[in-house]
């Protein structure tokens, strides 16, 4: 199992879309507190409600494309070159096969996720003050921020989840690029659609990983509610690693 953890790693370390998508990753984040004292700015505000943690907990998660760009092309590539085929047939097994490649999709998303709070942080620091360190705050920022990462990886586990069903990398790429949104966009229509035909509000589209990271995002450190979007996260990075595996123990490997 780690000669496998340890195979992966080197290979998406080598991959130019690992390198590629990281340039773009670094380039984002630095250029984040740039790009948001810049509207601050030409809005005519003085800043004096941000601060450094208030940018830290705002830290933006669009690295979430990249992210799909990068595991989708690692794992479609597997398949591509027969490398998953040729593993399979060297007696490694299955449920090893998918969780190296899942347990180095999480490291990613998890160097990623971390990557960006400190840059962020760092950067943050050039254009405004610490503001308030209480106990409290820090607490509360703390949650926040896990809430988030939980919500990542989760996106994260449908990623590779997709990755393993579709398999080849011209469709598993739009999808993973696309899906996410399509399908929390759909959610929405129901939540009209049902709410409408029962008489009173339905909101199960919030529950979908990217509407809950959104809405958690929008509603900030102060009001998000935090245990929703940690059940939320837990039940898709499980049931989604569940669905990956499952079906990649089921179907022939080509």
């Amino acid at each position: 199992m780690l000669n496998l953890i340890r195979a992966d790693v080197y290979k998406l370390l080598k991959s130019t879309s690992f390198r590629v998508c990281g340039v773009l990753f670094l380039l984002l984040a630095g250029s984040e507190n740039f790009l948001y004292h810049l509207v601050e700015k030409m809005g005519g505000g003085t800043g004096t409600q941000t601060t450094v943690l208030s940018r830290i907990q705002g830290t933006d998660t669009s690295y979430l494309i990249l992210l799909a760009i990068v595991i989708s092309l690692f794992i479609g590539s597997e398949y591509t070159y027969g490398t998953i085929k040729n593993l399979a047939s060297k007696h490694y097994e299955r449920n090893e096969i998918f969780a190296s490649k899942w347990i180095v999709s999480v490291l990613l998303a998890t160097v990623y996720f971390a990557v960006s709070i400190v840059i962020v942080g760092i950067t943050a620091a050039f254009y405004w003050k610490t503001g308030d360190l209480s106990g409290n705050v820090i607490s509360n920022t703390a949650g926040f921020l896990f809430t988030k990462y939980i919500l990542v990886l989760s996106i994260t586990s449908l990623y590779v989840m997709a990755a393993f069903i579709i398999r080849k990398t011209q469709f598993v790429l739009p999808v993973a690029i696309i899906g996410l949104d399509v399908i929390g966009t759909i959610a929405l229509y129901g939540d009209m659609g049902l709410t409408k035909l029962l008489g009173h509000t339905v909101q199960l589209s919030k529950y979908w990983p990217g509407n809950m990271l959104s809405l958690i995002i929008q509603s900030g450190a102060q009001h998000a509610e935090l245990l929703p979007g940690i059940l939320t996260g837990l039940v898709f990075l499980t049931a989604a690693a569940a669905g990956g595996v499952i079906h990649f123990k089921r179907v022939d490997i080509k």
